[in-house]
């Protein structure tokens, strides 16, 4: 048994280093001890003295500063430009202002228990929204709960819709302006253009004291320096790490199972094939699943978000292909949803129920009826899928949900699966199987479908028909990305998807099966099975001697190899691997053929490639594809001798 030479993991990274926590300790004295002594007990004719004003601006800058934190976390870690944080400080700032006008009473110009602004305006009575603003503590609260709220909000329905780029920063500049233009109209109770004015006590001590001026700008740097180490630690923990790899690679943090488009609301398109105008039957999502980072709904599918995304009516249509006619009308319950007519249909079947139903007028148990009928028709398709989306005749048993079944000597399973863009055939009745631990490898000319395929597999295109199962009981073609992830199929993509400003220790280290939650990632250490874990997949790579490099510096071959880890980081019992070892050199290439047929046996393993020298050396079984179906299959040589594939691919 060959054992491992023992490799130095990177200890965790503190939170400053000795010179940044001698520069924090100094902005404190300077803050606390040396600004006060300058402006309070230093001469004012004295060249050392600092000014009132000089206190007033500085104290403003600070303020400015911890906005420029927040500006500096979101868009330098995250890459998300917002414009909309402006909003989110003057929120604050007005709740203050509204406690602060409520301190001066009487001693306003109009005598009144109201602000001057609204006596002028022949206001009565307070707003509601005043209620709580002669409260110190409502107002401590109010101004982180206020903007939070605001913020959390227009984050969950951006994110959800799947804005990003220019066009969210467009949109927080917009709510930015209009909130301006709101709180500027005197109906609002915010002053107008004027704003809050003539401030005179906190708390009840007079603002006008030069003590209490320098005790608001210490406290004011002190929570600057505050939240300085806050976001500090932020950035430092494996959340910040998370955040800054979801800047770089958000598509490969989906093959991690961290579901950034769900619950980091970090979301892009969802892939070159995103067809927005294409409404298919069956579906309950318009947009090709958008709508909620996953797959359409179908009718004949259970699924959890049924009856929150059910449609109202969906009515045989026979002049659209696949289109449905949504109308509005009684409410159409789970099961109900009758599927579109395609064109032409079959004869005269088509022909008799459409002018059934010109005669008849639309009711529940009518589409009760057509659902029966769709169902009839889908049911040698559903290969004896149960209740509980398992399957049931054709293997015997049930297995416990989320596991993977595989007595029946198959991990993967594709059957006639179709796939077109635009009228173009991408995949044509595909049907394809792997057996548990096999390497099976997958050639094919440009465009034959290869990366499509995977595409299908992982969640990341929704075929037009046909079944695809993990297992015997897990029907993929129900699951997203990191559900798909999760359930333990790993992607390699052509390009290497690594976290470039990241170590590989950290790549590798984001791509732990762990729990990925925030709370998880926010105080995450490495036990010491993960730390056993991380330096046998550092030595599985060839990359023990590279533990604190950054992956942006590594070879392309290096890059390849790093992606391979952070996938087998994660356990899957499907690797899917797309050109690994393409840009590699000669002795790469030969390390990772090693590498492969090292993890066939433990995993399954479906490698696309045009190297044909690796092919030989890894393969048992080659399949061939061409226009997006299996053209042959067989050892390398019989499928190099097949004059199909020597038409099509390999050529004379």
């Amino acid at each position: 048994m060959t054992t491992l030479s023992p490799i130095q993991l990177p200890a965790p990274a503190p939170l400053l280093t000795r010179g940044g926590w001698s520069a924090f300790f100094v902005a404190l004295i300077v803050v606390c001890a040396v600004a006060p002594v300058l402006n309070l007990w230093v001469p004012a004719g004295s060249a050392l003295h600092l000014s009132d004003y000089a206190v007033a601006l500085l104290g403003k800058i600070m303020c400015y500063a911890i906005c420029a934190l927040a500006m500096d976390l979101i868009w330098g870690y995250t890459g998300i430009l917002s414009l909309g944080h402006g909003l989110f400080f003057a929120l604050g700032g007005y709740v203050m202002g509204m406690y602060l006008m409520r301190q001066i009473g009487r001693d306003g110009n109009y005598q009144s228990d109201l602000p001057d602004f609204m006596v002028f305006l022949d206001w009565k009575e307070l707003p509601w929204h005043w209620a709580l603003s002669d409260s110190f503590v409502a107002t401590l609260i109010l101004i982180v709960a206020v903007p939070g709220v605001i913020a959390f909000v227009f984050g969950y329905f951006a994110f959800r819709s799947r804005i990003k780029g220019v066009y969210f920063s467009i949109i927080t500049q917009a709510m930015t302006y209009a909130a301006m233009l709101l709180f500027f109209r005197n109906e609002t109770g915010f002053g107008g253009n004027n704003g809050f004015t003539d401030f005179k006590r906190i708390l009840g001590m007079p603002l006008a004291t030069q003590n209490i001026r320098m005790l608001l700008f210490v406290l004011t740097g002190v929570t600057l320096l505050v939240f300085f180490l806050l976001a500090r630690w932020l950035v430092r923990s494996k959340f910040g790490r998370v955040l800054q790899a979801a800047a770089l690679q958000a598509h490969r943090l989906d093959h991690q199972r961290h579901d950034v488009r769900r619950g980091g609301r970090l979301v892009c398109a969802p892939g070159r094939h995103h067809q927005p105008r294409r409404d298919e039957r069956r579906q309950l999502h318009r947009d090709r699943g958008v709508g909620r980072s996953g797959r359409p709904c179908h009718a004949d599918r259970p699924h959890r978000g049924r009856l929150h995304r059910q449609r109202r009516q969906e009515l045989a249509h026979r002049d659209g292909a696949g289109v449905l006619a949504v109308l509005s009308g009684r409410t159409v319950h789970r099961r109900h949803a009758v599927p579109a007519r395609w064109r032409g249909g079959p004869g005269e079947e088509v022909e008799e129920e459409q002018e059934d139903r010109r005669s008849r007028a639309m009711t529940p148990d009518l589409m009760e009826e057509g659902a029966r009928r769709i169902q009839g028709r889908l049911a040698p398709a559903a290969l004896g899928q149960t209740e509980s989306g398992g399957r049931a005749a054709g293997f015997a048993r049930i297995a416990t949900p989320g596991e993977v079944d595989v007595t029946h000597g198959r991990i993967l399973y594709l059957e006639d699966v179709n796939v077109s863009f635009d009228g173009f055939k991408a995949i044509n009745n595909l049907s394809l199987d792997i057996a548990p631990g096999e390497l099976r490898c997958i050639i094919g000319p440009n465009g034959a479908g290869k990366t499509t395929m995977m595409d299908i597999i992982t969640g990341k295109t929704r075929p037009d028909s046909g079944t695809v199962y993990f297992g015997s009981t897990i029907d993929l073609l129900r699951h997203n990305e990191p559900e798909i992830a999760s359930l333990g199929i790993g992607r390699k993509f052509q390009k290497p998807t690594v976290f470039e400003q990241l170590s590989v220790f950290e790549n590798l280290e984001l791509a732990l099966k762990t729990h990925k939650g925030v709370q998880s990632s926010l105080f995450f250490r490495l036990d010491s099975a993960q730390s056993d874990r991380l330096a046998e997949v550092l030595h599985t790579i060839h990359l023990a001697g590279s533990v604190t490099r950054q992956a942006g510096n590594l070879s392309h071959g290096q890059k390849q190899w790093l992606e391979i880890g952070m996938l087998l980081m994660q356990d899957p019992k499907l690797l899917l691997l797309d050109e690994p070892v393409a840009g590699m050199t000669d002795e790469e290439t030969a390390r990772t053929a090693e590498l492969f047929l090292t993890l066939k046996g433990k995993h399954s393993l479906m490698v696309v490639e045009h190297d044909m020298s690796f092919i030989r050396t890894i393969s048992e079984i080659v399949t061939v594809l061409c226009d997006g179906a299996v053209l042959a299959q067989g050892t390398l040589d019989q499928v190099q001798a097949d004059e199909r594939v020597i038409e099509v691919y390999l050529g004379r």
